[in-house]
């Protein structure tokens, strides 16, 4: 048991020095993204940009709702490092590629007609070659990260990232239409697909179809399928009904407030996949001895989020207003509402990690089955009663619930961290409302004051 401590623990330099290099590309990313979509806004109709939010939910869709856990397969199979067993997982999945490309084809007038957008008659067509393109992407991200070569993939990322930034500032900037966001849209996913191959050696690629590992992947995927499945309409069934039942112009301006949400729990997803799912899986440890294996940092992780997204929280508002102009505005309340969900998503994150780790991503699509649940409920009738500000409250709710889910699927599992829990909560909403009050003094904020005046603003 001591040396499958030491599997995870140690060499503790190791683990920080990769968890730093996830977290500092990842920044680096998210600053190019912030960036990126300062001057979007700026640069486009805030109508283009919910356009776009909603192509990009409906790709997204696409994605997930096919994914049968091919990448995931690599990372968990023993076999996962064999040619032939990544050979044919690369193969299912452009074939899976092909067929989200038919699809999306002949869905194209049925979704037009639902949004009643004509525009999307030309739009989604134009959007349907990226699932070609992701489909013959190299599985080499997956074996770098079973190798846990984390640094190399970081890098890979974050020159994507940049490379992506620059192609959609220059077509927005030489064409400022729906058009600069399609094509900006295509060109940053080719270009890294073809560099992905020279991640590892090129010649190791080849059409491949064992039986034997066919059946692996399937039999491991067909719960990450169903967790994708609802993964999916969890954290978009948002997006796809307010798409439909508020203006695109609101529509954008809640997705910016969604990128700034969103990036935090990237990080914390990326963190989960690169970090504690592969060296989770590669342990021996379960149940207490795996719980307290992991505990103390945890407990760190945790703390060092209460703490710094508390302070995010504070001056939230004030960060939308000081980056963008009057017609954004009412993000920075959403966005304050939405970051306050967020500590409950984190928390749920690295449960969501550990659970894939050790072969349970059964328990990961129940959560997420109870966060669908409750915003398929709530969201429409409070939107309808109460304007969208009380609506994103639902989605406090749903994560909370989702995470409370885990937690007791965890206890069963003997990996329980409610005193952890209930510490760090009860440490983040005092600080909430600690430091708005103090930002308040120091004239950086408007205090309680400022978020009672924004909660009462009416939107549609």
């Amino acid at each position: 048991m001591i040396a499958a401590v030491r599997g995870i623990l140690h060499p503790r330099q190791a683990i920080f020095g990769a968890a730093g290099w996830v977290t500092a590309t990842y920044v680096a990313q998210q600053a190019l993204r912030l960036g990126s979509n300062i001057v979007l806004a700026w640069l486009l109709a805030p109508a283009l940009l919910g356009t776009m939010l909603l192509i990009n939910t409906l790709r997204t869709g696409g994605e997930l709702l096919t994914d049968i856990g091919v990448g995931q397969s690599i990372v968990n199979h023993p076999r996962g490092n064999e040619p032939k067993f990544y050979n044919t997982a690369w193969t299912i999945q452009i074939v899976r590629g092909l067929l989200l490309f038919v699809l999306a084809m002949l869905l194209t007038a049925p979704i037009a007609h639902g949004y009643d957008n004509p525009e999307l008659l030309l739009l989604l067509p134009a959007v349907a070659p990226i699932f070609i393109i992701t489909g013959l992407t190299s599985p080499a991200r997956f074996l770098l990260q079973k190798q846990l070569a984390v640094r190399k993939l970081a890098l890979f990322d974050l020159a994507s990232a940049g490379f992506g930034t620059l192609v959609q500032i220059g077509f927005a900037f030489y064409m400022p239409t729906i058009w600069a966001l399609i094509w900006g849209l295509l060109v940053s996913t080719a270009i890294p697909a073809a560099a992905s191959f020279f991640l590892i050696d090129w010649r190791s690629h080849r059409l491949a179809w064992e039986r034997e590992a066919v059946r692996a992947i399937i039999h491991f995927g067909k719960w990450i399928f169903l967790a994708s499945l609802v993964y999916f309409l969890a954290m978009n069934f948002d997006r796809l009904y307010f798409a439909d039942a508020i203006p695109l112009t609101l529509l954008g301006i809640y997705g910016i407030a969604r990128t700034f949400s969103d990036t935090i729990m990237q990080l914390f997803q990326r963190l989960g996949s690169l970090l504690i799912f592969p060296r989770v899986s590669a342990s021996a440890l379960r149940g207490s001895d795996l719980q307290r294996a992991i505990g103390p940092m945890r407990l760190l992780v945790l703390a060092s989020v209460s703490v710094s997204l508390a302070f995010g929280i504070a001056i939230a508002d004030e960060f939308i207003y000081l980056l963008y102009d009057d017609r954004y505005k009412a993000a920075g309340f959403f966005l304050t509402v939405l970051l306050v969900g967020t500590w409950f998503g984190i928390a749920a994150t690295m449960a969501d990690a550990t659970m894939m780790g050790i072969g349970k991503p059964a328990n990961v699509a129940l959560s997420n089955g109870v966060k669908l649940g409750v915003i398929v409920a709530a969201l429409p009738w409070v939107l309808t009663h109460y304007g969208i500000n009380a609506a994103l409250v639902v989605f406090v709710l749903a994560e909370a619930l989702r995470y409370a889910m885990l937690t007791w699927r965890q206890r069963s599992l003997g990996l329980s961290f409610i005193r952890q829990d209930v510490l760090m909560l009860a440490i983040f909403i005092g600080l909430i409302f600690l430091l708005r009050e103090a930002t308040s003094v120091l004239g950086i904020t408007d205090g309680m004051a400022g978020w009672q005046a924004q909660s009462s603003v009416s939107h549609i």
